[in-house]
Parts: structure tokens; sequence; C-alpha cells
């Protein structure tokens, strides 16, 4: 249910997000409050689940060796997979047919870019390095491993957050002309995995919300005969309050005791208190699905498939809307920003019932998607 919800609000914001005008993108409207508030819970939703159910399933075959476990191998698949098609949906053919048209020089620094399903594949591993970790050291409760690790990961990026801040306050001040990316020196393929020209998705940024959902996953598995009790359900949801709620308290207090013992400037860490209290709000929701389903035992075989099909609706919705692979799409050749709020809706609900019609016939077009698969390494073969 929470990977159906978190790919539909995805799609949700996404083309509404590229149709809505600029007139109407101001916190004096309400909706837009409440748009803005749920689009920006749409990632660190769809990375914890990613962990939590990635790590739920890994435990049920922990019985294993590392590298017997199925999971294990079907997890460093689904990370080529990962890798591979977030960097092909980033290609642009017609820019560079263009370019070699005219004979005119291209950049392909965009192609480099780190986004969205890369994020979620170096995510993924981490989570498998963690779990080797304490295969390896066989002591104690595998969710204090990712608790610890998603720390670490998220003390990190206070840290680089602040650098960014201040790279671009330089920049904009003119004391420097480029910003400071991150590693210094390092190619533009490896800075956009930290802090680069495209690092829309850094690792840094968001594999804490994965480890986090593996610490979850973890729980979840050791105390799955209890998941369906009313308390375990209100635990989960208090729980996310709490962190909601005093995690910026608590961050005060960290950068007060940093900067006293002269580790960091003041403030590094109250920076990223919004992200985990956006991890809060994500338990939150988790936990109340865990309710929902012990009240109504959820039997929705469409709205849950399409939570089992977010990898190939997320590839073509970028295709579709963004001109993945391609190089032409709805934006900005038919939407660009510039549509009143009902027609954005429109557009909006379009995509996702369409999405949802695509996921109900994915079975066929799995097995053509395949047979174009084999066909090509046939003839590559004859060749």
């Amino acid at each position: 249910m929470a990977r159906s919800i978190a790919i539909l609000m995805m799609l949700e914001g996404h083309f509404t997000g590229a149709a809505l005008d600029w007139q109407y993108r101001s916190y004096d409207y309400f909706l837009f409050q409440l748009w803005h508030l749920l689009h920006g819970l749409t990632s660190p939703l769809f990375f914890t689940v990613t962990g939590l159910i990635f790590v739920y399933l890994l435990l049920g075959h922990d019985d294993k060796p590392f590298f017997e476990n199925i999971r294990i191998k079907k997890g460093r698949k689904r990370i080529l997979q990962l890798l591979f098609w977030g960097y092909l949906i980033q290609l642009n053919l017609w820019s560079i047919a263009k370019s070699i048209y005219y004979g005119s020089n291209f950049q392909l620094d965009w192609f480099y870019a780190f986004h969205v399903l890369q994020s979620i594949g170096v995510g993924l591993g981490i989570v498998i390095l963690v779990y080797g970790l304490y295969k390896l050291i066989n002591f104690g409760k595998l969710y204090w491993y990712y608790l610890i690790t998603a720390v670490i990961i998220f003390a990190f990026y206070s840290v680089m957050k602040d650098h960014i801040i201040t790279s671009k306050a330089l920049v904009e001040s003119g004391a420097i002309k480029n910003p400071q990316y991150w590693p210094p020196n390092a190619p533009a393929f490896i800075q956009n995995m930290f802090y680069g020209k495209f690092s829309d998705f850094s690792f840094v940024r968001m594999s804490g919300y994965t480890l986090l959902g593996g610490m979850i996953g973890s729980i979840i598995r050791i105390n799955e005969h209890h998941v369906k009790k009313w308390w375990f359900g209100a635990t989960v949801i208090v729980s996310g309050l709490l962190i909601s709620i005093f995690i910026r308290y608590l961050f005060i207090w960290v950068d007060d005791f940093t900067e006293w013992i002269g580790l960091t400037t003041h403030g590094v860490y109250e920076l990223n208190s919004t992200s985990i209290s956006r991890f809060g709000q994500v338990t939150v929701l988790i936990g109340i699905l865990i309710i929902v389903d012990k009240i109504f035992h959820v039997k929705a075989p469409l709205f849950l498939k399409v939570g089992q099909n977010t990898f190939p609706i997320y590839v073509v919705h970028v295709i579709i809307l963004y001109g993945g692979i391609f190089g032409f799409g709805l934006k900005p050749y038919l939407i660009n920003r510039d549509q009143e709020p009902w027609m954005a809706i429109l557009i909006a609900a379009i995509a996702i019932l369409l999405s949802i019609v695509m996921v109900k016939y994915i079975e066929p077009l799995t097995n053509l998607y395949n047979k174009v698969l084999i066909g090509l390494r046939l003839k590559k073969r004859d060749n």
C-alpha cells in the first residue's frame, strides 16, 4: 500500500508541478501549501519504503549464508538495473542528433546527473553492505546497524549541506565564480553523487531514508506476529510523531554541544532536522496503514499491483513527461508551468489513470519487452 501511495503521489506531483502556472505557486493559497507539503513527502516515503520492503524480504532468508540469500542476488540485479536505466533515461538523442547534423559540439554533462534511480540503487547497495557486516560480526540486532549507519550518513550530509549553503552564498556575493563542488577536483560523474552541478538526488541526502526503512523492515520482521495488533500500529504512529515534533530540539542540543567542543560551527545539524522530521511523517503514515490494513484487510489487487510495478511506472513517466532518452516530452513542448489549476489537476489525473491501465496490462507488455531483448541478443550473436 505504501509503495502504491508513494508512486501515485510521485505521478501527481510531477505532472501537476510541470503544468501548474507560476502565479498559483504561492503560500497564500492553502491548497498549494498542502500540495507542497505532500509533494515534499513523496521522496522520503518512497526511499523509506524501498528499504523497508527489501530488508523485510531479505530477513525471510536470514538462515542462508550471505551469498546464497536469494534476496542478495535479486538485490544486486536490481541495483545494476537501476543504475543502467537511471543513466539511460537521461540521454537526449534528439539533441545529440541535431549536434551531429549541424556539426556543432554537444555537452554530455547532464548525462552524468545523479537522480532518483541511481540514488535508490546506491542506497540499496549500502543496505546490502550493512547486512553483510551484520552477518560477518554476528552480534546484536540488525536494526541497530541500520540506525547507526543512517545517523552517520545524515550527520555527514548536515556538514555537506552547510558547505553547499556557504558555497552558494559565496557565489551570490561574488567572492567566487563557481560553486565549490565536492569532492574537489573529482570527475563530474563522482561529484554529482555527492555535491555537483547535477546532484538532484545525492545519495548522501537520500540513502539515510533507505537505511531507516531497512531498520523498520527489520523491526517488523522480528515482530511480525504482533504487527496486526493495535498497540504495534499505535507505537509506530507515536514514534513518528515524537520524531517529527522533537527532532529539531535534539539537533539544536547536538549543535550546541559540538560547537562547544569546537567540532562544528553553529547550527550545522539543525540544517538537516527537516529531513528527519520527514522520516517521522513517513513513519506516521506507515503506522496508519498498519491500522488501516488491520481494520479493513485491504484486498485491492490492482491498487497493490501498482506498488509492485513502481520501476516501469517511473521510467515510462520520465520518457513521456520529461523526454527521457528521445529528447522530447510533454514538458516543455505541451505543458510548461503555464496551466490553470483545474487543468493541471486534470493532466495529473489522466497520467495516473494511464499508469494504472499500463499496470493492469503489464504482463503482455513485459513479454513484448523481453521478446524484443531476446531478438536483439540473437541478432547480435548472428552478426
